[in-house]
């Protein structure tokens, strides 16, 4: 009954990851830019490109301290997710925009960089932490983008077709300045108030108004017999 349980809470948690990360806007537009870019290209060298995509998941995921540590030290990257998202827009969106005779070498590059960043944000985003099907649902989720996106790719005209991606780059160029920009712009929050001086040892407040213990009064102790009253005579 436990393992039914905790096999449920799994498959729960696996779900809202695919909902709320792997399908999320921030993570489907860079997909839906890289699978344009694999529509420019011959066929072999799609193929070839969506190889350099799955290398490069597999360095970002050996560089995934690393690359913590590198953007730790950015503005706001801290809690954007380490802006994987704008970096992922500004590559394939500028590679949209200006590639041309240097494609054949320029959409590999991007998809290994985008495949990296996938990675690390996968293994940044994992509420189980140790569960193999969230790596691997994110796999095939982009490649089944890409790979899509691709293919219906070249059913338009290329004329056609290149209007259209250099626009999809542009915009996606765009997004990424913004979302980085109001990352990197956003204020962090004001420091808490600190004490003015540490507390005593015995855990008593300091200052002018300190509580202080009243002294303890010592009174004479009561006769019980009132052998110390004077009786009235008659």
């Amino acid at each position: 009954m436990i393992g039914v349980l905790a096999t449920s809470t799994e498959r729960t948690q696996t779900s809202w990851w695919i909902l709320n990360s792997a399908l999320s806007p921030e993570r489907v537009l860079p997909l839906v830019g890289l699978g344009l870019a694999t529509a420019l290209i011959s066929l072999r060298l799609g193929v070839f490109t969506l190889a350099a995509f799955l290398s490069g998941e597999v360095v970002g995921a050996l560089l995934y301290d690393r690359f913590l540590g590198v953007m730790a030290g950015v503005r706001g990257a801290t809690t954007h997710a380490f802006l994987t998202a704008p970096l992922s827009m500004l590559i394939i969106g500028v590679v949209l925009v200006a590639s041309g005779r240097f494609r054949t070498w320029t959409i590999p590059v991007a998809a290994c960089l985008i495949g990296a960043l996938l990675a690390v944000v996968t293994k940044l985003t994992d509420p189980t932490l140790n569960d193999l099907r969230i790596p691997l649902s994110g796999t095939i989720i982009a490649l089944w983008i890409i790979v899509a996106v691709g293919l219906i790719g070249r059913i338009f005209p290329p004329a056609w077709f290149m209007i259209g991606a250099r626009i999809l780059g542009s915009w996606l160029v765009a997004i990424g300045l913004l979302l980085g920009g109001t990352a990197i712009a956003t204020k962090p929050p004001p420091p808490l108030p600190q004490p003015s001086a540490a507390a005593p040892a015995d855990g008593l407040p300091t200052g002018k108004y300190r509580y202080e213990r009243p002294v303890q009064q010592f009174t004479r102790p009561r006769d019980p017999l009132n052998q110390g009253e004077h009786k009235l005579m008659p």
